[in-house]
């Protein structure tokens, strides 16, 4: 139960976020709940002056507010039986009236007066207060839905209450001298909680809780709603009481005892951080935490991993005013992202553990811990900042080398979006993002078969709609196998002294393709009825990868006889020798036609941005003709 203990140390580490009210990135209210709560959307809204007099009422139509209310073990976990929340609720429990509005209910007074008995107690002990006081005053008068209509917040069809304002949720506020509403109150929230407290210490049996060891209140109900994606999912659930599962394999049929405190704790913590922190892909959820001061940046590193800047627009169009369009700036983009990740990293702490787990909804009660792991500060440090200075191709343009680094959605989607949309994708997409965190953060190579999957895409131009998006997933593929050849920026720019046969009969090609697009911009400058296609190299690529020499051959002959004239005299010198010079490398290894490795894509990616590395291809056209 390593990882419930981990989660019950988030939550007591960081007791000050209780109550404490953030915003995540669809400015939905969220905040660490305070032990016997649980948040909830509210619809209506009534305030009471203090002496229990009713004031005012409202709808409320802000999507993304939160209200905390207090809650029981069963009312938490409520589905159809009858279970009151002790203070805000439903129209049904908390209207003293209601069966007057609903005489086709059969249980419209056992709502009301399950409510009465649990809030009754709370006001009548030690732990009630003004604020409660005037609630309980006005709840006596079983008045709600009459002030309710009166006020013109609900409306009835036919005498009757419709059965979307039966299940409206209320909330209650007091007009008095606290400047705090009842939900965001502080001390509201330790009175129900010591109260509640106090009362499953009297009324429930103690047991051993499985987590500390301790005799204290237990409970099989642990709180579902903790992942949005999969509300109705529970981190622990075993209700089998039908076929027995577990019958004669444990004393008393005790699979599990969670302190109900504690139980509390861990689901509370997990929900906070899903709120705060996780990645989501479809139903599955990747959470990365650490204790202190590390834990925003691991958080805002993992983010970087999957989707780049956190700021990614304002990065993008202040490059974007900074380019004055001269130029793609992707690759901008790209080193931008590389320096962030890299600046995110210097921010952890050493001597710290980071956790990463991976939920998914196995059932839809129960969630299943997909992955689960531990490591020091320094170990997750040292391989994310591994991934950032090998994981690229260097780019060089008029400003300077930049370095093309993919982030982990990138990369799968070079593997899987085009072409393929929908259920289908989403799948696809969180089983590798899965693959991909944990080969990342714990240093090991990429998936093979992700890879092999963007090379067969590779093979066929043809099958993308525009030709950049081929390049750019050119190099995410180069950017990744260099990578899982750890050879840093050695790997990423052209290496000349790499004689691998794959790797030069890549560069082969490129050269190929980079000739004809020459001359092919030169022809459409000259004449806009000259249509842009694929070169032939990239026509051909299928053929080349499985049968080179002979694919080469067929190349060859249709440049040269096609597109070579008509090179200017420098770049046919040029061209000729960086030929020949392949050629005479791939003597050694004979011109035969054994299939190519992926690597001839990392050699034609390299020799491809080696060919641009001064001006962009416009600008160099134009000077050349």
């Amino acid at each position: 139960m390593t990882v419930f203990q981990d989660l019950v140390k988030v939550y007591d580490d960081n007791q000050d976020m209780i109550g404490k009210f953030e915003q995540d990135q669809f400015k939905n209210d969220y905040t660490l709940l305070p032990a016997s709560h649980v948040s909830v959307r509210v619809q209506i809204e009534v305030t009471l002056n203090k002496d229990g007099q009713f004031y005012t009422a409202r709808q409320l139509n802000k999507p993304g507010e939160t209200t905390v209310i207090p809650a029981t073990i069963h009312s938490a976990n409520r589905a159809s039986n009858i279970a009151a929340h002790p203070l805000q609720d439903k129209i049904k429990y908390v209207a003293g009236d209601y069966s007057e509005y609903a005489t086709n209910d059969k249980k419209a007074k056992a709502y009301h007066e399950d409510y009465q008995d649990i809030f009754g107690q709370w006001v009548q002990s030690k732990f009630s207060n003004a604020r409660l006081i005037a609630i309980e005053k006005y709840q006596e008068k079983n008045s709600l839905i009459k002030d309710l209509i009166s006020a013109g917040v609900v409306t009835l069809d036919s005498g009757k209450l419709t059965s979307k304002d039966r299940d409206a949720y209320v909330r209650f506020d007091v007009y008095d001298d606290n400047p705090e509403s009842i939900w965001r109150d502080t001390e509201m929230y330790q009175s129900w909680t010591k109260f509640y407290g106090q009362l499953l210490k009297e009324k429930t049996p103690l047991n051993i809780d499985y987590l500390t060891g301790k005799l204290v209140p237990t409970t099989k109900l642990i709180e579902k709603n903790i992942n949005p994606a999969t509300s109705g999912a529970k981190l622990i659930s075993a209700n089998d009481s039908s076929n027995f599962t577990y019958r004669g394999m444990f004393l008393r049929d005790d699979f599990y005892s969670i302190g109900y405190l504690e139980s509390q704790k861990m689901t509370h913590a997990l929900k906070w951080l899903i709120q705060r922190q996780a990645l989501k892909s479809d139903s599955r959820v990747y959470l990365f935490w650490s204790e202190g001061n590390s834990n925003d940046s691991v958080a805002q590193t993992a983010k970087s991993l999957t989707s780049g800047i956190t700021d990614w627009q304002t990065q993008k169009y202040q490059l974007l005013s900074q380019s004055k369009g001269q130029g793609d700036t992707g690759q901008q983009i790209s080193h931008a992202y590389n320096s962030r990740l890299l600046g995110l990293t210097s921010d952890i702490e050493y001597g710290k553990l980071v956790h990463i787990i991976f939920l998914d909804a196995a059932t839809t009660g129960r969630m299943a811990t997909v992955y689960y792991n531990f490591m020091d500060t320094k170990i997750f440090k040292e391989n994310i900042e591994h991934w950032a200075k090998n994981c690229g191709v260097i780019i060089n343009d008029g400003g300077g080398q930049h370095i093309h680094m993919p982030t982990i959605n990138q990369l799968i989607s070079s593997a899987y979006k085009v072409g393929r949309g929908g259920q289908r994708y989403e799948t696809l997409k969180k089983h590798a993002l899965g693959e991909m965190i944990v080969a990342i953060t714990t240093g090991q190579s990429i998936s093979r078969d992700l890879l092999t999957v963007i090379q067969h895409r590779l093979a066929k131009p043809q099958g993308y709609d525009a030709l950049h998006q081929w390049y750019n997933d050119l190099y995410n593929f180069a950017a990744a196998f260099n990578y899982n050849q750890k050879g840093g920026k050695k790997n990423m720019a052209l290496n000349i002294d790499n004689h691998d046969r794959s790797y030069l009969f890549g560069r082969l090609l490129a050269l190929a393709n980079d000739m004809e697009e020459r001359v092919l911009y030169q022809r459409q400058s000259a004449n806009s009825n000259v249509s842009s296609r694929l070169t032939t190299a990239l026509r051909f690529m299928t053929n080349f990868s499985n049968q080179p020499a002979t694919t080469w051959k067929r190349i060859n002959e249709s440049i040269v006889q096609s597109y070579f004239g008509s090179l200017s005299a420098g770049s046919q010198h040029y061209y000729l020798g960086q030929v020949t010079d392949i050629l005479d490398l791939l003597e050694d290894h004979g011109m035969t036609d054994e299939p190519l490795t992926p690597q001839y894509l990392t050699g034609f990616a390299s020799q491809y941005v080696y060919n641009h590395k001064k001006q962009d291809k416009k600008t160099s056209l134009q000077t050349e003709a």
